[in-house]
C-alpha cells in the first residue's frame, strides 16, 4: 500500500505500551482487596453459597473500584453455551424491522445475551447460508421475525435450537412457541376509524402474493369486516401492491389516487406504505387531511414525525419482543415456553385522517 507523501505513521505508538496497559482484574484481585477467598468473591458474583450481606457489599465495593469485567468466553465454555442469540428479519429498510433490531439486543443485553442478526430474502439459497452460518456461529436460540418459507423452516429446524416465532406464526411448526399480534384486529380498528369519520370510498395498500403468508391478509380481513359491518364491500380495483415498503405504498397510492373517482381515504397494512401513500399525495397535490385520510399499522417512530403525523394501529413491539425474549429464555434453559394469547393492537389518531369532505 503506497501513502500519501509527507504522511508517516508509526504503527508502534499506535499501540498501547505494554506498561501502559492496565492489567485484567480477576477474582483472585478482589479476593485480595476484600481480605476474603477466592471461593467467596465467586459466590458473591455468582449470587450462590451463603454470604453475610457485610461480605457482600465489601466484595462489590472492590468490584466496583477495580472495575472487574467478567471473563464471558471462560463463562460460555463452562455453561457450554455462548450466550448468543440468532435473530432473523426480512430486513431492516422497513423501519419496523430496524426498531424490532434496537429493542431486541437491548433487552437480551440485559439478561446477559448478545445477538447475531441475519435478513432473510426471497432467495431460498442465500437463506439457507445465512442460517447456516448461525449455527457455525453456535448460537443458543433463534428469535424469528418474520415469516419464513418452507424450506427455510426445514433448516431451522434441522438446527435442533430453541426457536421462537414473533409477530405472526404462518407456517411455524405446531410445537414452535410465539408470540402473536391480532392483526385482524388491527384492519378492523384501522376501518372502524375510518368509517367513523365519514369516509365510503375507501383504497387498501397492502403486500400481496407473499407466497403463503397470511400476516396481510388478516389485516385486509379485518379492515373488510368493518366494510360489511356497514353493508359495504372493498372494490377490488381500490386494492393495491405495496410490497411491504414506502416506495412501493408510493406506487400503489399514486394508482388509487389517479382513477377516475378515487378513494377520499387509504389504509395501507404498515406505515412504511403509509408513508409512501403521503409522499404521492404530496405529489398530486393533495393536503393531507383535507383532501385525503391516510392509515397505517405498526407505529414506528417515523409516524409521529412525518407531515402530518400519521395515524397508525400501534403494535406494542416491546410488550411482544418482552415476551419472545423470556419464551426463548425458557426454551433455552429446558423450561416449558408457554405462548401466550396474541395480544391486542391499539388505534393511535393523529394528524393525517379527518372527516370526509366529499
Amino acid at each position: 500500500m503506497c501513502w500519501p507523501s509527507g504522511l508517516s505513521i508509526n504503527f508502534v505508538s499506535l499501540a498501547l505500551n505494554k506498561d501502559q496497559r492496565r492489567p485484567m482484574t480477576t477474582i483472585y484481585d478482589i479476593a485480595k482487596a476484600a481480605g476474603v477467598t477466592a471461593t467467596t468473591v465467586s459466590n458473591v458474583l455468582s449470587g450462590k453459597g451463603s454470604v453475610s450481606a457485610t461480605t457482600r457489599a465489601r466484595v462489590l465495593k472492590y468490584v466496583r473500584e477495580l472495575e472487574y469485567q467478567p471473563n464471558l468466553i471462560a463463562r460460555s465454555l463452562i455453561k457450554g453455551r455462548t450466550g448468543v442469540i440468532g435473530l432473523i428479519l426480512s430486513g431492516v429498510d422497513n423501519p419496523f424491522y430496524a426498531e424490532t433490531t434496537t429493542i431486541v439486543e437491548r433487552l437480551a443485553y440485559a439478561v446477559g445475551l448478545r445477538v447475531f442478526t441475519t435478513t432473510l430474502s426471497g432467495d431460498d439459497q442465500v437463506g439457507q447460508k445465512m442460517l447456516k452460518d448461525l449455527i457455525l456461529r453456535q448460537v443458543d436460540g433463534i428469535l424469528i421475525t418474520t415469516w419464513t418459507e418452507k424450506q427455510i423452516m426445514h433448516v431451522i429446524a434441522a438446527m435442533q435450537l430453541p426457536v421462537v416465532h414473533c409477530f405472526w406464526e404462518d407456517d411455524k411448526p405446531a410445537s414452535t412457541p410465539y408470540v402473536a399480534i391480532d392483526l385482524e384486529s388491527g384492519g378492523l380498528l384501522a376501518g372502524q376509524h375510518l368509517l367513523s369519520l365519514g369516509h365510503r370510498h375507501l383504497g387498501v395498500i397492502t403486500h400481496l402474493n407473499r407466497d403463503g403468508s397470511s400476516a396481510h391478509e388478516q389485516r385486509v380481513a379485518g379492515f373488510q369486516n368493518a366494510l360489511s359491518q356497514h353493508g359495504l364491500s372493498l372494490d377490488p380495483i381500490l386494492l393495491q401492491d405495496g410490497r411491504s415498503s414506502m416506495e412501493g405504498g408510493k406506487t400503489a397510492a399514486h394508482k388509487l389516487l389517479t382513477q377516475p373517482n378515487p378513494p377520499t381515504a387509504i389504509f395501507a397494512t404498515n406505515d412504511a406504505m403509509a408513508i409512501g401513500a403521503m409522499a404521492a399525495a404530496w405529489e398530486l397535490g393533495l393536503q393531507i387531511p383535507r383532501d385525503l385520510s391516510i392509515i397505517g399499522l405498526d407505529d414506528v417512530t417515523l409516524a409521529k414525525y412525518v407531515v402530518p403525523p400519521l395515524t397508525t394501529v400501534a403494535i406494542d413491539k416491546e410488550a411482544i419482543l418482552s415476551h419472545a425474549i423470556k419464551l426463548l429464555l425458557d426454551a433455552i434453559n429446558g423450561q416449558e415456553a408457554v405462548s401466550p394469547p396474541p395480544l391486542s393492537p391499539t388505534l393511535v389518531i393523529r394528524g393525517s385522517t379527518g372527516p370526509c369532505l366529499q
